[in-house]
């Protein structure tokens, strides 16, 4: 089982991850569906 400090360093390894996605496209408005759809994809480690 992972302790803290490496739950922690997943989170914000995700939390990184997610915001490189979010600025791959400067300007892009994203709906809630959207956001949705690439959060659910990124957990399941789709392109």
């Amino acid at each position: 089982m992972p302790t803290e400090n490496e739950r922690k360093d997943v989170r914000k390894a995700m939390a990184f991850d997610l915001l490189q996605i979010f600025k791959a496209e400067p300007g892009k408005v994203y709906t809630l569906e959207e956001i949705e759809k690439l959060l659910i994809a990124y957990v399941q480690g789709n392109d």
